[in-house]
């Protein structure tokens, strides 16, 4: 998987849609927001976006949390 190439990448989890099976939910967790920005400029993440480009309909629809607690990490 790309995502193991970056051992910044605690969290990369590709979920279904319960409600439309058109659409899918990309959930990640960085150590911090510069080793994700730095994922973006690598080439092998930039032709994987290019990729899916076309089935991409709501990257804007993105909230950043900062993780206070819990399990899983």
């Amino acid at each position: 998987m790309l995502s193991d190439g970056f051992p910044e990448c605690r969290l990369y989890l590709i979920s279904r849609s319960a409600s439309d099976a058109d659409s899918i939910w990309v959930t990640e967790v960085w150590t911090d927001r510069e080793a994700h920005d730095a994922s973006l400029r690598d080439e092998r993440v930039r032709a994987v976006i290019a990729r899916a480009r076309p089935i991409i309909t709501a990257m804007a629809d993105s909230t950043e949390l900062r993780p206070i607690g819990g399990k899983g990490l």
